[in-house]
């Protein structure tokens, strides 16, 4: 690091102590950005099964006659929630790598 006044100087070089509870501070961080990517992977995870089953929907909705009847809003509203879905999870993503820059 650059910053020298970062930790206090002991009599033989930086105060271990300080530097050690850097380091603790750091891990504890670290762990928690871990955790974050974890969780967002398994939301991410949950929302390709829920896009995959309303996709397997609409392709039987497609080829039933009941299609003809399915209100056009319901289902451009399932569309609207899934793209703000991606739209929150591609957010999250990015602002991870940011974290982790």
């Amino acid at each position: 690091m650059e910053n020298k006044e970062l930790f206090n100087f002991e009599a033989q070089g930086y105060s271990c102590a300080e530097v050690e509870n850097y380091i603790d501070k750091l891990k504890a961080e670290y762990k928690k950005v871990f955790e974050y990517a974890n969780n967002i992977k398994s939301d991410n995870e949950k929302l390709k099964k829920i896009c995959r089953a309303l996709s397997d929907e609409n392709k039987t909705l497609k080829g039933s006659p009941a299609a003809a009847s399915a209100p056009a809003a319901d289902i451009s509203a399932n569309v609207e929630k899934i793209n703000s879905l991606i739209v929150a999870l591609a957010k999250e993503g990015s602002a991870l790598k940011d974290l982790i820059k």
